[in-house]
């Protein structure tokens, strides 16, 4: 018996990046389409034959070729990959303060660590397989047009190692993936009937411009449709695909996600500092919404909870919710969200966390939430070659966001501001504090002092009835510890929300920046 002909287009990235954005979603949602939908290939290989063939038609050998691509949908091979992006400030329409107005963008790409093939399981003629080398030959890029490629045919034994997506779900964990593809010629035809202003074969629909698309206030191009691929979890987040080591298990879970925040507004519309709690609070419900019904009882990582409901038990070895300011233009917004659980994340929690798209704050319109990297804590130490200092090592640590002790404070004894610290050092297996508790009077006089006056601006309830009290008390504490201690530190009330959180101290390094906090918010009052 004849085994059906196999056709394998290779794809390389010369310059390590793919960019492309799906279809019907903003560049500033972050997403990138990987693998490259059907539909995107071949408007590719089109555009490539007007471009650097010279055509003034498509050649009849090309409109079969079509007619055979469309009439079938592909399989992927992917190469290991991971995902980035960069940030940049467009200049737009208008001044402000004589300063050109500017809108953030967000670049987001994959990063292949390999070359990527797609196979269609059709037998083409000699003639058409001459014309599609061609094309390949001459394909610039793919996606937008800084993913340069290489492409050539190649031979069905030849294709590499790598993850394997098609719509044939593999493992529980594998994650829907929209295409667009081409409808099968005989198709389109009998849609065609219905929508009578529509380009009269699926040849012209494949040519028409997305502006035209658009001005049609079409919600797809004529002549494509949705379908569903299944991606591998981790096809997108390991330097590599599996071995049979990995197989066997004893593979640590990752326990550490980086998020990036934006708005299509400019970056001043970010949450606040000051509104760490709601804000990581409502990121921690956007990201619980991710997790199925069905799991969410087996996601303590996330829940904080067990089977039964019951608070966890094990020191504070759930996730974080740790706000981050990365844009030393504007220190005071909350333009990242480090996410780190010391009992590490498990395949439930890495779904909720990949499918995460945006978030929400008070008086701001969605926020979209870009996954930067998910792995393990020290891989995120340094990002963009700075140094994250919530990460850091060091002896003296001193407050970031406020420090509100667990319970209501007393003078002396195990309730008082240093007995609940002490404590919650214990509850940590953190070391001890050399001398007594360093706490800042709210005064302008000393850096110390303009942070605690700072301090009294943080929001200490949460958008959530069932929410507890929190104790009285803000506090701004300089810690002292017998040897060093690695980030991230995080104590009392809140901690899993964005409070008492501390960074390395380094005299007159946190003083501008909580200055600029405190001018700021005069302004804004």
């Amino acid at each position: 018996m004849k085994e059906p002909a196999v056709l394998c287009l290779l794809f390389e990235f010369p310059f390590g990046r793919y960019h492309a954005t799906p279809w019907g979603h903003h560049v500033n949602e972050g997403l990138v389409e990987w693998p490259p939908s059907p539909w995107r290939i071949i408007r590719a290989l089109l555009a490539t034959g007007y471009a650097r063939l010279g055509w003034h038609d498509v050649p009849s050998e090309v409109r079969g070729l079509v007619d055979k691509l469309a009439g079938t949908l592909p399989t992927y091979r992917l190469p290991p990959a991971t995902t980035g992006h960069s940030r940049h400030y467009m200049p737009i329409k208008g001044w402000r303060r004589g300063v050109q107005n500017t809108s953030l963008v967000i670049d987001a790409f994959v990063r292949p660590h390999g070359a990527l093939v797609v196979k269609w399981n059709v037998e083409i003629e000699p003639r058409q397989q001459q014309l599609l080398a061609d094309l390949l030959d001459r394909l610039g890029y793919l996606g937008r047009a800084e993913s340069r490629v290489k492409a050539r045919l190649l031979p069905p034994d030849a294709v590499p190692v790598g993850w394997d997506v098609s719509q044939q779900r593999r493992n529980p964990d594998d994650e829907p993936v929209r295409l667009l593809a081409p409808l099968p010629p005989t198709k389109y035809e009998a849609w065609r009937r219905d929508h009578p202003d529509t380009p009269a074969d699926l040849l012209a629909a494949l040519q028409m411009e997305t502006a035209t698309v658009q001005e049609g206030n079409w919600n797809a191009p004529p002549g494509s449709c949705e379908v569903i691929y299944w991606r591998p979890a981790s096809a997108l987040s390991r330097p590599r695909p599996p071995s049979p080591a990995d197989e066997r298990g004893g593979v640590a879970c990752p326990d550490t996600a980086l998020f990036a925040l934006a708005t299509d507004r400019k970056r001043d519309v970010l949450p606040l500092m000051e509104r760490a709690l709601p804000t990581m609070a409502l990121f921690r419900r956007a990201l619980l919404s991710k997790v199925g019904d069905q799991e969410l009882a087996a996601c303590p990582e996330l829940t904080g909870k067990d089977k039964q409901g019951r608070p966890l038990q094990e020191g504070h070895r759930h996730a974080h919710f740790i706000p981050l300011c990365l844009d030393a233009r504007n220190p005071v917004r909350i333009d990242h969200v480090l996410v780190y659980a010391p009992m590490g994340f498990r395949p439930a929690a890495q779904r909720a966390l990949r499918r995460l798209r945006k978030t929400w704050a008070k008086g701001i319109d969605d926020i979209a939430v870009t996954l930067i990297g998910l792995g393990d804590l020290s891989s995120f130490r340094t990002v963009g070659g700075f140094q994250l200092p919530e990460l850091a090592r060091s002896a003296t640590w001193v407050s970031r966001t406020p420090f509100v002790p667990p319970r209501f404070l007393k003078p002396r004894g195990k309730d008082s501001l240093e007995g609940q610290v002490r404590a919650e050092l214990r509850c940590r297996g953190l070391p001890d504090l050399v001398g007594p508790l360093a706490v800042a009077v709210p005064t302008e006089r000393n850096e110390a002092g303009v942070r605690a006056l700072w301090f009294r601006r943080f929001v200490r309830t949460r958008q959530d009835s069932r929410a507890l009290e929190a104790p009285p008390g803000l506090f701004h504490l300089t810690l002292h510890f017998e040897r060093e201690v690695e980030g991230p530190l995080c104590l009392g009330w809140g901690c899993h929300f964005g409070l008492g959180l501390f960074v390395p101290y380094e005299r007159g390094a946190h003083v501008a920046q909580q200055q600029h906090a405190a001018d700021g918010s005069s302004r804004r009052r």
